[in-house]
């Protein structure tokens, strides 16, 4: 557990996390930051939790002495989001501690009872409503539907001008530095990859809302942008709103000018036609990765997808079908909004062919609204003309992702 002063009278609390799967489901291959804040001292407001708490009295007591407060001037405790990663101490907090009031959305207010059995000190609050602390500062509550949550609002104080905006500008990625006035250019370089990984993995469904809620924040103007995980912004923020304006602008296909080969092979057939593709993409100096479905962990694969405009996918058919490793990508990738891309597949097949048609069939079904180049199916091992076919349709691909940069 880290304690940061990041403005006047506000303090971090972050822990780094590691060697579990976010959301029961994301790789961290460099783990993630959970933020919570403190507000105040002789009567506090709590945002968020308090991270890296062991649920313990003696760990409690580390926490209060490390942020200089007392247990007894806790009076509030703002829920901006009730996820499990946000919320989960509160059990054990109860336990200890009862003497304050919950400060959240009403459908936070009904996760509550839910989720912890608690009914009675829930302050519901909508979009402004304020809360002064007797330290002069002031909490307004910003509702933010959908992100990520139904029930998600941002905090902002006025004082200081700190937005605390939960799960809106968050990043994978454990952190030395807490604030990026302590980062250098690589180190921030390095996080903006690891915002799109978080961003593509957990928001990518609600960019509409995600949207809204950064025109919100640039309507509040905040001096520093507090998330609930990764980075708080203090030297640049208009920096992290522009990443995340980008991100958003991604969700509607023209990405960056690159394309991803999304491969899988079950005997090598189809995976000999990828290294003729990446040939052909190298050749003509397009920007390209080539990820295979079966070794690698969906997150990787939609955290590139998100940034690809356009997406070659190479893989046989398995019984009339796509090969199931590449089926189970391309549907996720159409829950998680990869939509307009420039397409093609190709794959092999033996006795009969069938990954095309469902390929396409997926596409459609998940309205995502692709600009598909005519797929094409070869038998067995690729031969010389199946490599003229297929760099034909590259080369259609090449064009049209360049074609699309061009004319936003």
């Amino acid at each position: 557990m880290k304690v940061f002063p990041i403005a006047e009278g506000i303090q971090m609390v972050s822990v780094n996390a590691t060697g579990f799967l976010f959301e029961g489901m994301w790789d961290l291959p460099y783990g993630v930051s959970i933020n919570s804040y403190v507000v105040g001292k002789e009567e506090v407001a709590l945002i968020d939790g308090i991270c890296g708490w062991d649920h313990t009295k003696e760990g409690l007591d580390t926490f209060l002495k490390e942020a200089g407060i007392k247990l007894e001037d806790i009076k509030h405790v703002v829920l901006n989001h009730m996820e499990p990663d946000h919320t989960e101490w509160i059990s054990a907090f109860l336990e200890l501690y009862t003497d304050f009031d919950f400060y959240c959305s009403k459908p936070a207010s009904l996760l509550l009872e839910h989720f912890f059995g608690k009914d009675d000190r829930i302050k519901v609050v909508a979009d402004g409503d304020t809360l002064e602390l007797a330290s002069g500062h002031k909490l307004t509550f910003v509702s933010a539907p959908g992100v990520h949550w139904p029930d998600t609002m941002m905090t902002f104080e006025e004082t200081t001008k700190t937005l605390f905006t939960c799960d809106n500008f968050g990043s994978f990625g454990s952190l030395e530095s807490l604030t990026d006035e302590g980062c250098e250019e690589k180190d921030l370089e390095f996080l903006e990859t690891q915002q799109q990984r978080y961003y593509s993995n957990v928001l990518a469904s609600f960019s509409t809302q995600v949207g809204r809620g950064v025109q919100k924040t640039r309507e509040l103007n905040p001096a520093i942008i507090a998330p609930g995980h990764g980075l708080a912004w203090k030297k640049d923020v208009n920096r992290i709103m522009d990443d995340y304006d980008r991100y958003v602008q991604y969700s509607k296909g023209i990405a960056k000018e690159e394309v991803l080969v999304l491969w899988g092979s079950m005997y090598g057939m189809s995976g000999k036609m990828v290294q003729y593709i990446e040939e052909i993409l190298e050749r003509e100096g397009m920007t390209h990765k080539a990820i295979p479905v079966n070794t690698t962990d969906l997150g990787t694969i939609i955290q590139h997808a998100w940034s690809a405009t356009g997406i070659i996918v190479v893989a046989p058919t398995y019984e009339f079908n796509l090969f199931p490793p590449m089926s189970y990508t391309v549907e996720e990738m159409g829950t998680k909004r990869v939509q307009g891309r420039v397409g093609f597949y190709t794959g092999s097949f033996g006795w009969s062919g069938g990954g095309k048609k469902h390929f396409a069939e997926i596409i459609e079904r998940k309205k995502m609204n692709w600009d598909l180049v005519e797929g094409y199916e070869f038998k067995g091992t690729p031969k010389e003309e199946d490599k003229r076919v297929v760099e034909e349709k590259v080369l259609e691909v090449i064009k049209k992702v360049r074609t699309c940069i061009a004319e936003q």
